[in-house]
């Protein structure tokens, strides 16, 4: 057998062995398109402004005799959370606070903790009655809204969840 006869076959004889190696396992022997050094830039995601808590307002609607009431209501429109509650106290010198507001942006969760405290116009004539006192709290934020608030009402014995509402 001369060198070039040698040669073809054994050329031949490592093409088939390669196509063999390339084939995707299905029985197409078509090579298939990897590693062509060819690079496709994907592109990013467009960064979505973070949430950002920029105010908020809390206002007492009315205290009046009731019962052992803890109640809560969450709405959201253009930027603002809105929350309208009651909370009882244990008598007529009992008033309503928002101390703090607390936005976590690692979860994406707004915490609304109301709680009573003595009024600073009580004076030593309160009712010994359990009061209602309805309040409305207004938290505004930028670049959109958290995905959830969670509302606490605490009477001085610890916070208790009243509402969690997904927005």
């Amino acid at each position: 057998m001369d060198r070039r006869t040698l040669l073809g076959t054994v050329s031949s004889i490592g093409v088939a062995a390669l196509t063999g190696c390339l084939s995707d396992g299905t029985g197409d022997s078509t090579p298939s398109a990897t590693g062509t050094g060819a690079t496709t830039a994907t592109p990013s995601p467009t960064p979505t402004p973070n949430t950002t808590l920029s105010d908020f307002t809390f206002s007492v609607s009315g205290i009046e005799s009731g019962i052992q009431t803890d109640s809560a209501t969450v709405s959201a429109d253009d930027g603002n959370v809105v929350v309208e509650g009651t909370i009882w106290g244990a008598d007529g010198c009992r008033t309503a606070e928002l101390p703090s507001v607390n936005y976590d942006g690692t979860t994406d969760g707004l915490t609304v903790p109301v709680e009573t405290t003595e009024r600073a116009d009580a004076g030593d004539g309160c009712t010994q009655a359990t009061v209602e006192i309805a309040y409305t709290a207004t938290i505004s934020f930028e670049n959109g809204l958290p995905d959830t608030v969670v509302v606490t009402h605490d009477r001085g014995d610890g916070p208790a969840t009243v509402t969690t509402t997904s927005l």
